[in-house]
C-alpha cells in the first residue's frame, strides 16, 4: 500500500470521533422517560456545543493527519511486516512515483478536514438528539441531575466545552500514530481469519462486465 492510499485509509478511520464504532448496527431504540430526556438533552448541548465538529475537522484534523502520515512515511515495508526489497521508506517510494507527493498530501488533509467538517456540521444536530436519548436510557434521573449540576459549575462547563477536542490533542494523536503500524501488521492475519471463517459461504458474485 502506498503512503497516499494509507493516508486516505487512516483519514477515514480517524475522521469521525468514535471511529469504526459508528459502523456497528444500531440496536432497536427504547422509549425513554420524558423527564430524563429533558435533562439529558441539556447535558448533551453542553458536551456537543454548536460547531464543535466543524472546529475539530477544520482546525485539528489536518495537523493530526500530517503528523500521522509523517510517522508512517518514515517507515519501510519491513516495519509494516511486508517484504522489503529496497530498504526505501514509504515516503521515498512515494516520491519516486510522485515528486509532488508531500504537497499533494498536505493539500489532501486540508481539503478533507474542510469538507468533512461541513458534513459533520450537518450531522451534529442528529448526534445531539441521538446522544440525548442514549443518556436518558442509560442513566437514572438522579445521575442525570448530578451531571447537569456539575456541568453548571465553572469546572464542569470548561470540561464540557473542550472534552471532545481533547480526543485530538497531541498526546492522543501520538498514541494513535504509534498504534497504526501495529494495526496494519495485524490486518493480514485478521483477513486470513475472516477468509477461513467465511469459507463455507458461497463466493461473492463477480462484477458484471460491461458490454
Amino acid at each position: 500500500m502506498s503512503v497516499r492510499h494509507l493516508g486516505w485509509a487512516i483519514a477515514m478511520l480517524c475522521a469521525v470521533p468514535g471511529g469504526p464504532a459508528y459502523a456497528q448496527a444500531a440496536p432497536q431504540a427504547e422509549v425513554v422517560d420524558a423527564a430524563r430526556l429533558a435533562i439529558a438533552d441539556s447535558i448533551v448541548a453542553k458536551l456537543v456545543p454548536t460547531g464543535i465538529y466543524l472546529r475539530m475537522m477544520r482546525d485539528t484534523f489536518p495537523p493530526m493527519m500530517d503528523a500521522m502520515i509523517a510517522r508512517m512515511s518514515g517507515m519501510t515495508a519491513a516495519d509494516l511486516g511486508a517484504k522489503d526489497t529496497d530498504g526505501k521508506t514509504l515516503e521515498q517510494s512515494a516520491i519516486a512515483n510522485d515528486p509532488a507527493f508531500r504537497e499533494r498530501m498536505t493539500i489532501m488533509t486540508r481539503v478533507m478536514g474542510e469538507e468533512l467538517g461541513k458534513v459533520m456540521d450537518g450531522l451534529e444536530p442528529r448526534v445531539r438528539t441521538a446522544l440525548g436519548k442514549s443518556f436518558a436510557r442509560r442513566f437514572t434521573l438522579q445521575q442525570l441531575r448530578d451531571f447537569d449540576a456539575f456541568f453548571a459549575t465553572p469546572s464542569g462547563a470548561a470540561f464540557a466545552k473542550d472534552y471532545l477536542l481533547t480526543l485530538m490533542d497531541p498526546e492522543m494523536m501520538q498514541e494513535m500514530s504509534a498504534a497504526t503500524p501495529e494495526l496494519i501488521r495485524a490486518m493480514p492475519a485478521i483477513m486470513a481469519r475472516v477468509e477461513k471463517e467465511t469459507a463455507h459461504l458461497p463466493p461473492l458474485p463477480k462484477p458484471e462486465s460491461k458490454q
